[in-house]
């Protein structure tokens, strides 16, 4: 493991279980066990690398949504979240519409769509009258097919990290998510830095709602992690690598024994003073337990209350938009 404390996110080398690997050799599986264990019970973070997740996908996928977030606004809002499929978190979101962090004055410099297999299904029609929203669609798909099960085999992880008596224990409570699971694509607009409002960031302050999350970064700086000491370190771009966090479903799960960092992205160019940002992709596939699936401490204790994945979804979703 390359790891630097707290002071910075850890570096694993996941090939020991990765997506090609059928019988993990089991010392070096718990060697795995531990790295990734220590780095979610210090500063909830962690990059891997030699997932087996083919670049190539990874790739794809940020071309095609780049030419879809091209087009023109009048085009993107038709497939608007809300809008497209009602009820659904499905669908396109514009600049400043989201506020991840409440308390701040404006709200987020970035677009994003919301792409769910299931409810892709029920809007193809809709998307396919636009090449690029057929093509993004098509290759969000397959990124998310292998990201699911890069997801799977770092729960089956944790579980053991956790020393859960059945290893799939997390896996086997999101056993819908190849269908009901959310991969969303998002972009932060190049922008002159004269048209960022005071205190407004390309993403405000917050955790993710769910499980786990596993985040595809493209080469552009911005997103920053904050430690156990209240200090936001910046978790640069590796490429070949996924970042992986704890999401706060799972730290109630585990009675805070791993940890839900906060993270941001600011609005800024490493090492480039111009007044032009640069514009900056990512991709963020958010595990969460099955709707029906009711969180409660896997110790016993009475650390936080049972609730079930769909009323705290719901619950964060009335916070964010």
């Amino acid at each position: 493991m390359e790891s630097r404390g707290i002071d910075s996110v850890p570096v694993v080398d996941f090939s020991a279980y990765s997506l090609d690997k059928k019988d993990p050799d089991p010392e070096q599986l718990q060697t795995l066990v531990d790295e990734i264990h220590n780095a979610f019970t210090t500063i909830g973070f962690v990059y891997l690398k030699n997932t087996g997740c083919p670049q190539h996908v990874v790739k794809n996928a940020f071309s095609k949504s780049l030419a879809f977030f091209h087009l023109e606004k009048d085009t993107k809002i038709k497939f608007r979240r809300g809008d497209i499929l009602p009820k659904s978190n499905f669908g396109y979101i514009e600049m400043e519409q989201e506020g991840l962090n409440p308390d701040r004055p404006y709200k987020d410099l970035k677009e994003a769509f919301n792409f769910v297999p299931f409810e892709a299904e029920e809007t193809a029609s809709e998307m396919k009258q636009t090449q690029e929203a057929s093509e993004m669609m098509d290759a969000l798909k397959v990124l998310h097919a292998n990201g699911t099960e890069v997801m799977q085999r770092v729960m089956e992880i944790m579980a053991r990290g956790l020393k859960l008596k059945d290893p799939k224990f997390l896996s086997k409570k999101h056993q819908f998510f190849h269908k009901t699971g959310a991969l969303r694509s998002l972009h932060y607009p190049a922008l002159n830095t004269g048209m960022i409002k005071t205190e407004q960031l390309r993403c405000g302050e917050h955790s993710d709602y769910g499980s786990i999350t596993l985040l595809f970064q493209d080469n552009k700086g911005g997103l920053e992690v904050r430690n156990v000491h209240d200090q936001w370190i910046k978790a640069r771009p590796i490429e070949g690598t996924i970042l992986v966090n704890i999401g706060d479903l799972m730290q109630r799960w585990t009675s805070d024994r791993l940890i839900a960092s906060k993270h941001r992205v600011m609005p800024q160019n490493d090492g480039d003073e111009s007044d032009k940002l640069a514009g900056r992709q990512s991709m963020a596939l958010f595990g969460q337990p099955d709707d029906d699936e009711i969180i409660e401490c896997l110790d016993g204790s009475d650390t936080y209350s049972p609730i079930s994945t769909h009323e705290y979804m719901n619950l964060m979703y009335s916070l964010t938009y």
